[in-house]
């Protein structure tokens, strides 16, 4: 016999390299590995899920300006999302 069904929020973490020659981006190799998904967190609530995302999106913003071309970066984009996930009692 199955138990209540308790409903958590995942929040899950990706990341993608670009190089940027001004706003000209294009993706760079990045392993599977690195690149994700990657499961963070979990929570009780979505609106909790949803402020923690909102606090790393932020947080996450890496450019690096290439030292032999100073008009090329390289950007780190995180992609940070909730998902709904039930778990049996």
């Amino acid at each position: 016999m199955l138990g209540p069904l308790l409903l958590t929020w995942t929040l899950v973490g990706t990341v993608a390299t670009v190089q940027c020659k001004g706003e000209d981006c294009h993706p760079t190799r990045t392993s599977q590995a690195a690149q994700g998904p990657h499961r963070m967190a979990v929570f009780h609530s979505p609106a909790d899920c949803e402020l923690y995302r909102q606090k790393l999106q932020h947080m996450h913003q890496s450019v690096v300006h290439a030292r032999t071309q100073p008009d090329v970066t390289v950007r780190k984009v995180f992609t940070f999302t909730c998902h709904e996930q039930g778990e049996g009692l």
